[in-house]
């Protein structure tokens, strides 16, 4: 209630001097910092400036005015009229990333997706039965053919039978903090397998069937956790705290799905939405600043792949 209030007030008291603005990214929901931007009135510049960073920019209240340029070098310019300016102005960029593959090295040729950044160890997430969350690839390349699955681990407790899941996705397109999945097929699921007690860190596991991750597409990969065993290998159920957890690492994408939860009614969500583009758009929207990094986190799951020629 409080939050809501402050809000509240925060808009209030900036509509006192002004209409304000934010510049985001179109695609990432980043801030996008030294927006030059101009003030038009029937077609006369009446006054430009430079976008604040981590903050609000304000239109002074005695400019008359009645459309609005944005430019910035990197992205295409933007004119908005007056009345419009109500929302986040999203700014597209002008050219097209063609991929974020790493080529790991000449001795082995595969191709690596995903990210690989520093792990955050306070952050691991409990493998779950059901599709809580995962994390998203994208494929901007020619046909790939997945060979491993590397993803890191808390130290196991009991031994832990799991499965990977592989879908093909589309991404819905944002509204607001809201960005959905839509599951197209799984294209493939592995046999059952297992973590041993003590292992830890990185888990690598080779595919002998052809994994096809097609040109163009987007696959969503989570763990699923089947259940635990033993020393005796019965089937046991541990507390939550002895329950083997994936690590999470710091992200620079929106490429982090899960189901949220409902802290008033205690409902989880039906859907999986972007975390980490809900996160930024509710940073710049209601806080007028960047989040900071160690907020930002995905699964840490990488796969390797060859190019199919």
């Amino acid at each position: 209630m409080r939050k809501t209030i402050f809000y509240i007030l925060l808009f209030f008291s900036l509509n006192i001097f002004g209409q304000k603005f934010i510049a985001l990214d179109t695609d990432t929901y980043d801030l996008i910092d030294s927006v030059t931007f101009i003030l038009y009135n029937d077609d006369k510049i009446v006054y430009t400036n430079v976008t604040k960073n981590n903050s609000a920019t304000v239109i002074p209240s005695n400019i008359k005015y009645n459309k609005i340029e944005f430019i910035k070098t990197g992205y295409k310019t933007s004119i908005i009229k007056m009345e419009n300016l109500n929302e986040p102005v999203f700014l597209t960029k002008e050219y097209i990333r063609l991929d974020d593959v790493v080529v790991s090295s000449k001795k082995n040729e595969y191709i690596i997706l995903g990210e690989s950044n520093r792990i955050r160890h306070s952050r691991s997430r409990l493998l779950m039965p059901e599709l809580t969350f995962g994390t998203i690839f994208h494929n901007y390349k020619n046909n790939l053919n997945i060979n491993h699955t590397i993803f890191y681990v808390d130290k196991v407790k009991y031994k832990t039978a799991y499965k990977i899941h592989f879908f093909e996705v589309e991404e819905s397109l944002p509204f607001g903090n809201l960005q959905t999945l839509q599951f197209n097929q799984n294209i493939y699921s592995t046999d059952t397998l297992y973590l041993n007690s003590k292992q830890k860190n990185r888990i690598e596991i080779e595919h002998k069937e052809d994994i096809l991750f097609k040109e163009n597409t987007k696959l969503f990969v989570y763990i699923e956790a089947l259940y635990y065993l033993d020393e005796n290998d019965k089937k046991i159920l541990p507390k939550n705290k002895d329950r083997t957890k994936l690590k999470f690492q710091l992200s620079n994408e929106n490429n982090y799905y899960s189901k949220t939860f409902n802290t008033t009614t205690s409902e989880q969500s039906a859907n999986l939405t972007n975390s980490n583009l809900r996160i930024k758009y509710d940073f710049a929207n209601y806080l007028f600043k960047t989040p900071h990094k160690r907020i930002l986190l995905t699964p840490a799951i990488l796969l390797n792949t060859t190019e199919i020629k």
